[in-house]
């Protein structure tokens, strides 16, 4: 069962994965599983719908904010266990991870994202751009 964020005026404290990707439990509770104040303007309405009423969201310290292209919904990679993205060595991950740290030398970036940790302070959310292959993230906190 999802038990990850559920935007609805009664509450909702798990719900059918199949019945998010359907479309059924968005319209049973007239909710949502994602913030959707930052939707690009082009990105077309049925793309912002499946991310909204048919995408299970993820827990954040804010809220959680869905990235995207020009034209699409970005696919979630999930959360980033700083260390482990380090050992795996993809620099392109690495690079979109230290861009949402900033303010630091690249040494102290690369050692404070090996101390990210899902859950953590600060978390930080990967995606990817499904035309061209690129990440982006971004960092929260409480």
């Amino acid at each position: 069962m999802y038990t990850g964020p559920v935007h609805a005026i009664e509450e909702v404290e798990e719900v059918c994965p199949w019945c998010i990707a359907d479309g059924s439990a968005a319209a049973k509770w007239s909710c949502s599983f994602s913030d959707m104040y930052n939707v690009p303007d082009g990105i077309p309405k049925d793309v912002a719908d499946e991310i909204e009423k048919r995408t299970p969201g993820f827990a954040t310290w804010q809220g959680n904010t869905w990235l995207y292209s020009e034209t699409d919904a970005m696919v979630f990679v999930g959360e980033v266990h700083g260390e482990r993205l380090v050992d795996e060595g993809n620099q392109d991950k690495i690079d979109a991870c230290m861009k949402t740290l900033g303010g630091m030398t690249f040494d102290r970036m690369i050692e404070h994202l090996k101390d990210v940790v899902p859950g953590g302070e600060p978390a930080i959310y990967l995606f990817q751009d499904r035309a061209s292959g690129t990440y982006e993230a971004y960092s929260d906190s409480g």
